[in-house]
């Protein structure tokens, strides 16, 4: 397993934080997920790569300074996301949260809409954008709030109440944009921060995961 101290300009990733973020997963899971030090060039927190069937480890690269930014409750909200967007080990439990996404897609996004106090001209442009993005990408687009809803899901299962859970992933979106350079206000980062109320009112006992 991972068992060097990764440095990134003068910042280290230590290996207490790097067995902390590994011990959120499923143990069947956590030989499965490698954390690496980013390089300079990359422009974003957290990265990694979709994981190929023949591939037996997924990687997720992290700059360590920006990663001190969150509080460990949000690098793990933000960790667990990544697993679940990235990791082929995680797809079954992703491809039922993909399920629930795409029946709930449609109503998330009229709920969005409804909520811009901009006027009906507006509204309804934004309306047909949001439709013409989610038949666009809408595999990708549902992935995103599958992985949220893993994410929460499983800090649910280390112990974390269900609202301290969605309000610490919600904040760790805000402060990923920021450290990006976005303003967390695009479509996509609305719809995201909707489904994170409904994460918030989901009953304990849907939980599926192991």
């Amino acid at each position: 397993m991972n068992s060097e101290y990764y440095s990134y300009d003068n910042y280290v990733l230590d290996q207490a934080e790097i067995d902390r973020l590994l011990d959120l997963l499923p143990a069947s899971m956590r030989e499965s997920v490698k954390i690496l030090p980013a390089s300079e060039r990359q422009t974003v927190v957290i990265k990694g790569r979709r994981q190929m069937p023949w591939e037996r480890q997924m990687r997720l690269f992290i700059k360590p300074y920006e990663w001190r930014q969150f509080t460990p409750l949000q690098r793990a909200g933000l960790f667990l996301h990544k697993v679940g967007y990235y990791s082929r080990a995680a797809s079954r439990q992703i491809d039922f949260y993909l399920a629930i996404a795409a029946l709930g897609g449609l109503s998330l996004i009229f709920e969005v809409v409804q909520q811009d106090p901009v006027g009906a001209t507006v509204s309804g442009g934004l309306s047909g954008l949001a439709l013409w993005q989610l038949r666009r990408d809408q595999t990708n687009d549902r992935r995103l709030l599958a992985a949220d809803a893993y994410a929460v899901d499983r800090l649910v299962l280390r112990g974390i109440p269900r609202l301290q859970a969605v309000e610490a992933l919600g904040q760790a979106l805000h402060v990923e944009a920021r450290l990006e350079g976005r303003s967390g206000n695009d479509l996509l980062d609305m719809l995201r921060y909707q489904n994170l109320k409904r994460l918030a009112q989901r009953p304990a006992e849907d939980i599926v995961l192991s």
